[in-house]
């Protein structure tokens, strides 16, 4: 008799990431903050890594100016 699997199906690697209209380009996959606006927030405040530098590298994202 064959050996009977138990358990999940192993699945393949590639992972896709999904939303409505299609494939996520590669800028969101991982992070929302573009590297401009990481750089201009680096600059900007004294702390980066804060929520309020996040949050204004994120609206830099959206309108640059």
């Amino acid at each position: 008799m064959p050996a009977v699997r138990t358990g999940p199906k192993p699945s393949k690697c590639g992972v896709t990431y999904f939303r409505k209209g299609g494939a996520v380009p590669k800028k969101s996959k991982g992070s929302k903050i573009c590297p401009e606006g990481k750089a201009w927030a680096k600059r900007t405040f004294d702390t980066y890594p804060s929520a309020y530098a996040n949050l204004a590298a994120s609206k830099y994202c959206k309108d640059p100016n």
